[in-house]
């Protein structure tokens, strides 16, 4: 006679996303991505290294232009 026991469900994946930078397909089982407070998905290994790294490299840069922009007005304002 065969033994009963508990019958294991099969692994469900779902797809929990899409990269923002190379839009590759985020699954619940695999690890390696990123969700952000604005709610972005990023994936560590991405075509150009990680996606994440790249967009905060990107952030940084456009930063850097603003606050220049803002300093070369308040020193245009500061010679009136």
């Amino acid at each position: 006679m065969k033994k009963k026991g508990w019958v294991k469900s099969k692994v469900k994946s779902f797809i929990c996303g899409y990269c923002k930078e190379c839009n590759k397909q985020l699954l619940s089982d695999e690890g390696g991505w990123i969700i952000t407070a604005k709610r972005q998905y990023f994936c560590h290994d991405g075509k150009e290294g990680s996606c994440f790294d790249n967009y905060c490299e990107l952030k940084l840069k456009q930063q850097k232009k603003q606050n220049e922009k803002r300093l070369s007005k308040n020193e245009i304002w500061k010679n009136f």
